[in-house]
């Protein structure tokens, strides 16, 4: 027969385990209870995650986490899965992420050692590069050769890393890519450091006044973004997203985005997934390797 001291203490570590789970699950409880997901986007990272004309959340990831979601409400046997949508800017991301106001932010969040400290992130669905905007008559294409240069960088971007590289650059912070974009265009800013993708849809819409520029600066593995203390709610995304990889809905998603006519646009990106993502879609796993910058 057990003791009661004995008992009392077993009682007491299995409330400490309770707990632990509890805590453990908090953001798949909180979506389980209310029946509802609110899903962080940027208003302004066009084609990644962005508000339409009429204010709409849109976008390639914001799609992706859609799909996500509906699989999500099947696996928990929701009847109805209401989403929330909250948009995010690069400084506060993680903040709404911790303090549970957004349970998954779908934009063009890199994914790095450092981030994984303080969050964490489901599957890669896209590999970015930082690369730079210059004016279209520009013919310096290395940052070596940028010496001086008025450099545009995102606040809270990864292309603050990377101004580092321009000999005796002026630093600009800027609020936004299409910002960005226009200080190029205007001749406030030499270049401007931002992703790939992001830049050459800037190209398109500024007509031929900038163009994008140099070799890959960095390669960035864009993640969706969840808490770091709900490991359940990321497995689910895990996994989810990694069974939408396999039957083809993520390079369906992607095809609709990259290679097609995109919505609103008169034009498409013309962009078949690169190597590195194109094995992803085949081979779904979280690894990430964490890569260099040039």
């Amino acid at each position: 027969m057990t003791s009661l001291p004995l008992r009392a203490c077993a009682l007491a570590l299995a409330s400490t385990f309770a707990v632990a789970a509890q805590a453990a699950d908090a953001t798949l409880s909180k979506i389980q209870s209310t029946g509802q997901l609110t899903i962080g986007y940027r208003s302004d990272e066009a084609p990644i995650s962005y508000a339409d004309a009429s204010g709409k959340p849109t976008g390639y990831a914001v799609e992706m986490c859609q799909q996500l979601a509906a699989r999500i409400q099947s696996h928990l046997k929701l009847p109805a899965l209401q989403l929330n949508y909250q948009p995010v800017t690069l400084a506060e991301r993680f903040d709404r992420i911790a303090d549970g106001k957004v349970q998954i932010e779908c934009a063009a969040t890199t994914n790095t050692k450092d981030r994984r400290e303080r969050a964490g992130f489901g599957l890669t669905y896209y590999y970015a590069s930082t690369r730079m905007l210059v004016r279209s008559n520009e013919t310096r294409e290395l940052p070596s050769q940028m010496n001086g240069a008025r450099v545009a960088v995102l606040a809270g971007g990864t292309g603050q890393q990377m101004s580092q590289k321009f000999p005796g650059a002026t630093v600009l912070t800027v609020g936004s890519t299409e910002e960005g974009a226009k200080a190029v265009a205007q001749g406030r800013a030499d270049t401007f450091l931002g992703d790939d993708i992001a830049l050459i849809l800037q190209a398109k819409s500024l007509q031929g006044a900038v163009k994008v520029v140099g070799p890959r600066m960095s390669v960035e593995p864009l993640a969706p973004l969840v808490a770091k203390n709900a490991p359940d709610f990321q497995a689910l995304v895990t996994q989810t997203m990694k069974d939408m990889y396999r039957d083809g809905t993520a390079r369906q998603i992607y095809r609709k985005w990259f290679e097609q006519p995109l919505p609103a646009y008169d034009y498409a990106l013309d962009l078949p997934p690169d190597r590195l993502l194109s094995d992803t879609f085949r081979r779904p796993d979280g690894f990430v390797t964490d890569w260099t910058v040039l």
